[in-house]
């Protein structure tokens, strides 16, 4: 069986709202760098893909435990340890992508998300960085929020879309029929009110149907902290494949590469 790698989607909040372009385009600057968290060493790779993916990997180990010797498994014998007390064996991995056109951040270890946060937060300033699993259903975003902020939904034209009441406003736009493809963003800044809630509703029902491909919600809550519905987040888990090296550890740039695609499949674009 070929290997894989699982990404798990979660929310990322910066100061109460999506991070902006310009804060991820900091944060994942093109590059590398060492950075010790809670006794673990992380080696730090971070890429900025099409000024919409942001990739971060994470080759990471402890100095602790530590044996003084270690065996030859060729030989069954008793040899000192090369490695010393104040040196790091990086023998773990970690992958993060953020895809800005779906608003959603996809990791390998939701138990990394307080290391994720408080890389984060180096680039953040005083600005309060939240990573926080999924919405499960739209009833229950619905029921946190108390304003909307912001509708996005995308379709296509299809069996199921095609004629329906999102298309036929759109046909007569140019006069060239349905399109075959498309893309709508709304910004509100409103109270969520009954005849607002039944219509993201109702695109729920849209998109569960085949005649809308995604939908993304953006409401703040009673706080004022923004939190995100997004109907891709249903997808908990992206299987990535990989392969691994010599060493037993998957080739980053492969696990890059391939959720770039996965990503992209999703949206189609």
């Amino acid at each position: 069986m070929a290997d894989s790698v699982s990404l798990s989607s979660v929310q990322l909040i910066i100061d109460s709202q999506l991070p902006s372009k310009e804060f991820l385009a900091k944060a994942f600057t093109d590059g590398g760098m060492n950075l010790e968290y809670e006794g673990t060493w992380h080696s730090i790779e971070c890429q900025t893909i099409e000024d919409r993916f942001y990739w971060l990997y994470s080759n990471f180990g402890r100095v602790m435990p530590h044996r003084d010797i270690v065996i030859d498994t060729e030989t069954s014998e008793e040899l000192e340890n090369p490695r010393t007390v104040n040196q790091v064996e990086p023998n773990n991995q970690f992958f993060a992508i953020y895809d800005f056109a779906q608003s959603s951040l996809y990791i390998s270890n939701l138990h990394k998300k307080s290391f994720l946060k408080y890389y984060l937060e180096q680039y953040a300033s005083d600005l309060e960085v939240i990573i926080k699993n999924s919405y499960r259903t739209i009833e229950q975003f619905l029921d946190t929020i108390n304003s909307v902020e912001t509708i996005k939904f995308t379709g296509e034209k299809n069996l199921f879309s095609s004629g329906g009441d999102l298309m036929e406003p759109l046909k007569n736009i140019f006069g060239y029929g349905e399109p075959e493809d498309f893309s709508i963003e709304a910004n509100y800044r409103t109270p969520l009110r009954d005849k607002l809630r039944q219509g993201i509703l109702n695109l729920a029902g849209k998109q569960t149907d085949g005649r809308l491909k995604t939908l993304v919600c953006i409401g703040k809550d009673d706080s004022g902290f923004e939190a995100i519905f997004n109907t891709n987040s249903f997808v908990s888990k992206l299987s990535i494949p990989a392969q691994k090296d010599e060493q037993d550890l998957f080739l980053p740039e492969e696990v890059r590469e391939q959720s770039i695609i996965k990503l992209k499949r999703m949206l189609n674009v």
